[in-house]
Parts: structure tokens; sequence; C-alpha cells
């Protein structure tokens, strides 16, 4: 499992280099995994498995390598606040995330939306990176459209910047990284 979170850390780390974001980067290096197993049950962790394979199918099989043992072993739940007052009936069957390491200002997780999802817009006061293991719409302002992005290529969110994704026909994984105030849940916009 140590492997798996090693080559996920310098996958995102390489990826945040690359756009500009060393010193944000540096900071997984303070990350400590976390040892929890699953919380149970969610049924969007029925599409688990085709979403790993997708980043197998969309990225590389690196990526789909490390991702498939860290989601297996994830301790996935819900946004308390999400799971008070859900955006639509379906939302809590199609979504879940995980946090698989952090420190006190940084965090490394994985969030997984089911097929048809409409996350709407929401926002928090951490700087988020995703590196999506498959392709999305992304809503990147509140109000705004949403467009398509590709699978495999960084996507950064500044402190409370609103965004939300929209997936298709199947379910995505899509690795994270928040920096700063990772304390504080995300709330819709």
């Amino acid at each position: 499992m140590a492997g798996a979170l090693d080559a996920l850390r310098e996958r995102l780390a390489t990826a945040m280099t690359a756009r500009g974001f060393a010193a944000q980067a540096a900071a997984l290096g303070r990350l400590a995994a976390r040892s929890e197993g699953p919380d149970g049950v969610l049924p969007v962790l029925a599409h688990l498995d085709d979403a790993v394979a997708r980043a197998g199918e969309e990225v590389d099989a690196h990526l789909a390598g490390a991702l498939a043992p860290l989601a297996a072993a994830a301790a996935w739940q819900q946004t308390a606040a999400y799971v008070a007052s859900p955006p639509d009936a379906s939302f809590l069957d199609l979504y879940a995330h995980a946090t698989l390491a952090d420190a006190e200002d940084v965090a490394l997780g994985l969030v997984l939306l089911g097929p048809g999802v409409r996350y709407p817009p929401h926002h928090h006061p951490a700087e988020e990176f995703y590196l999506p293991a498959g392709a999305i719409r992304w809503v990147h302002a509140a109000g705004a459209d949403p467009a398509p992005e590709p699978a495999g290529v960084l996507v950064h969110h500044e402190p409370w910047q609103p965004h939300g994704m929209w997936t298709g026909d199947r379910a995505v994984l899509l690795p994270y990284v928040w920096i700063g105030e990772v304390g504080t849940s995300a709330a819709f916009c």
C-alpha cells in the first residue's frame, strides 16, 4: 500500500511542479498515511472497479495500478453538509471521498463520482488540485457552463473558487490535493 501511495504522491507532485506549483508540491513531502480501512458500504462503491479501469484506459496503467489498492482500502465517506442537504435525490448514491494521507496543512485523497452525477458548484478554503482519472466536464465558477477537461491533466482551484463536476455514462476517480485550511469541509455555493 505504501508503494501505491508514494506513486500517487509522486505523480501529483510532478504534475503540480510542471504547472508552476512547485511550492505547493513540496508540501506533499509532509504527508502521513492514514491507516483506516473501509468505513462500510456506500452505493457509489459499486462503480469503483469501473472507475479504476477507466483510469487505465484514459490515462495510463501506472496511475490505475496506484489507484486500485488505494481505492480498495480507503475509508470512504460523505461530507456531512451534503448528507444533510443533498443537491438531488441520487447524489448520495453516486458520491464519496476518502482522505489517504494528511498533515496539518495538506491532504491527499480521492473523490469517486458515479455515472450521471451533477456535482454542483461548491467551495472551500483550501487550495485544490485534481488529477482526473477520466475525462469529465467541469464548472470553474458559479453560474458557469460545464466545459470538458481531459483525463490526466491537472486541474487547479484557488481557495474559495466555486467549482463543480459533471460525469457522463461512467464513474470517475479524481485524486486530489488540498493545501492550506484542510480541516474545513466543502459547502455548496
